[in-house]
């Protein structure tokens, strides 16, 4: 069984909370591979989770799956996926260079409301958000490799997160949960050459709906993402999203490869204004073992903050 490991380091500030803080926020223990001629799994379990609340302590959600699912190539044409995975497929998130996910994939819609927090926040649905659930997809022209031409997925989430806690905090922060109904229905279509594409998808549920069309550029060097989207939801006016990203990745040593990038993004009828995100990458030796290091400003109004990641893996 192949097995890599994905250790990372951050130091974080945020303003006006004025917060500074160094801690390990990830150690992932990642599989994958095939599982006979038609068959393939993926498994990324963080056994390190934490992430800084807003009052400078650290949530420890140690134990649970990022994604944990088997995916079955039924044909040329039809695949299968069962597991714990991200319903968007045009755009890996996972891939990013920034720090951060992009707010238009990461925002999420809150679900029905719960006495039990846990499962509140569980309902929500976001775009870069794992739910457990089954996707399944279609090629309707194919290109000249497996991942081109054009694509249409239809996934159904379920409300929770499959995970095996590491501590106390985590049995109560990340404990394991599985429950209907579904969240709602995910549809998404999408071009796909190279890496350019074009796309747009749909999430829809009883009281709330989001749609979304999203187009990735690639020339030589240089790289563009560009999505804009609405949502609505039950008790509250709808919300309009956007994001325009731009990156230069240079390949002047093989090895070594450095890479900038800028973001603007907003969301409107928050009560925030857009946000500026210019970050710097640096990663090699991109053999069997690598590091990363992301370096991210984010500019909001008044608020600052300052990410700093250093990654290895091996």
């Amino acid at each position: 069984m192949p097995l890599a490991v994905w250790i990372t380091g951050r130091y974080e500030e945020r303003s006006p909370q004025d917060l500074a803080k160094a801690y390990v926020p990830k150690v992932e223990l990642i599989s994958g591979g095939p599982m006979g001629d038609q068959f393939s799994y993926f498994i990324e379990w963080r056994v390190v989770s934490l992430d800084l609340r807003n009052d400078g302590s650290l949530r420890d959600r140690g134990g649970r799956f990022e994604d944990a699912f088997i995916h079955w190539q039924i044909n040329d044409r039809n695949t299968l996926t069962v597991g714990q995975f991200r319903s968007l497929k045009q755009y890996d998130v996972s891939m990013r260079l920034s720090a951060s996910e992009p707010a238009i994939f990461s925002t999420s819609l809150a679900g029905d409301p719960s006495s039990n927090p846990r499962i509140q926040s569980l309902r929500a649905f976001s775009l870069s958000g794992r739910s457990p659930g089954v996707a399944y997809t279609l090629q309707s022209i194919g290109g000249s490799s497996a991942s081109d031409g054009l694509f249409h997925s239809v996934t159904v989430s379920l409300v929770g997160e499959l995970s095996v806690p590491l501590s106390d905090e985590a049995r109560r922060e990340a404990s394991f949960e599985l429950q209907g109904p579904s969240k709602g229905v995910f549809l998404e279509t999408f071009y796909r050459c190279g890496l350019n594409s074009l796309g747009a998808h749909a999430f829809m549920d009883e009281d709330r709906w989001l749609m979304t069309g999203v187009g990735r550029v690639n020339y030589q060097d240089f790289y563009a993402t560009a999505g804009v989207g609405l949502d609505d939801a039950t008790g509250r006016g709808s919300r309009t999203r956007y994001s325009l990203e731009a990156e230069y990745l240079p390949i002047w040593y093989e090895a070594i490869r450095p890479g900038v990038g800028f973001r603007v993004e907003h969301l409107t009828n928050a009560g925030r204004e857009p946000a500026y995100v210019p970050y710097f990458v640096l990663s090699g030796p991109n053999s069997k073992w690598s590091f990363l290091l992301q370096i991210e400003g984010r500019f909001q109004g008044g608020n600052k903050g300052l990410f700093v990641d250093v990654s290895v893996i091996f």
